[in-house]
């Protein structure tokens, strides 16, 4: 402790100046090793230290229960048709439906090309064959015992009634030839195979028989008509009676043409009353298109 203090008073007295160092001793030999003392109090925890390497993947665990299905998606969108697959065998023939109602009748085609003119027929002659007397009160008949081209024509005539007397009064008129129809057109007669009488009358080639006395009359018509090629099928026709231009009760035939070239025989012979003169008688076709053959108007003055 003296040199200590001794040493203090020195340095305090050289304050200015730096003491010089002392030489240095030799190390003394090392102490033995004493006893462990007593384990301290543990200390606080130190900082993390830093993370080690990743370690390898374990295997995989066994799988565990299916969830519950979880609620349905939208729909997506239509994909692409498929190639269409092979066609089926044919089914059965199913039973035939009702027959639906018959279509308007459509329009009238254009009319066709007129066909090359025929060759010239021979000329048609016309001769009275046999007149026969009927019955009073029967229907007159006029026919063709003939052909088109050598026309005979037989009458049959109805007895007066009883106190008639005189001579009867008869007109029959013919055209064996061929005669085109036109719509509301009268047919006309070429030749007058039989006339008694005055009270009935024609000028032959012409459409009307005139009437100049007032009674009860019966006129019998017939004629063969065909339907001519281009006229609309199914199509019907006419003949009708017309007294002064007014149709005569009951004087109408008709037929109906299912094909073109189909030819019909139209027949009527009716009674009508004359009560004033003059008269005009005419038979009337309803259309055109049509073609007459043999005809015949017989008009019988049955009495007053």
């Amino acid at each position: 402790m003296e040199f200590m203090t001794g040493l203090s008073r020195k340095t305090a007295g050289c304050a200015d100046r730096p003491a010089p160092t002392g030489a240095t001793g030799a190390t003394g030999a090392a102490g033995e090793r004493g006893d462990q003392g007593p384990r301290g109090d543990q200390g606080p925890e130190g900082p993390a230290g830093p993370q080690g390497p990743q370690g390898q993947p374990g295997g995989n665990g066994a799988t565990g229960p299916t969830g519950p299905t979880g609620p349905t998606g939208p729909t997506g969108a239509t994909g692409p048709t498929g190639a269409t697959g092979p066609a089926g065998e044919a089914g059965a023939v199913g039973a035939t439906g009702a027959t639906g109602e018959t279509g308007a009748t459509g329009e009238t085609g254009e009319t066709g090309a007129t066909g090359e003119t025929g060759p010239t027929g021979a000329a048609a002659t016309i001769r009275i064959g046999t007149v026969t007397t009927g019955d009073p009160g029967t229907e007159a008949q006029v026919t063709n015992s003939g052909s088109d081209e050598d026309a005979v024509f037989d009458f049959v005539i109805p007895r007066g009634e009883p106190g008639g007397g005189g001579t009867p009064e008869v007109l029959a008129t013919v055209d064996p030839t061929a005669q085109p129809t036109a719509a509301g057109g009268a047919l006309a007669f070429t030749d007058n195979p039989l006339v008694s009488g005055t009270a009935i009358s024609h000028t032959a080639g012409s459409t009307d028989v005139v009437i100049s006395q007032p009674g009860i009359y019966q006129a019998s018509f017939s004629g063969s008509f065909t339907a001519d090629a281009g006229t609309t099928i199914p199509t019907t026709l006419l003949t009708t009676l017309n007294q002064n231009g007014a149709a005569v009760t009951g004087g109408t035939a008709r037929h109906t043409f299912t094909a073109t070239g189909e030819t019909a025989e139209l027949t009527f012979s009716v009674p009508f009353q004359v009560t004033a003169t003059p008269v005009n008688l005419n038979v009337v076709a309803s259309g055109a298109g049509f073609t007459g053959r043999d005809l015949t108007l017989t008009v019988i003055r049955l009495g007053d």
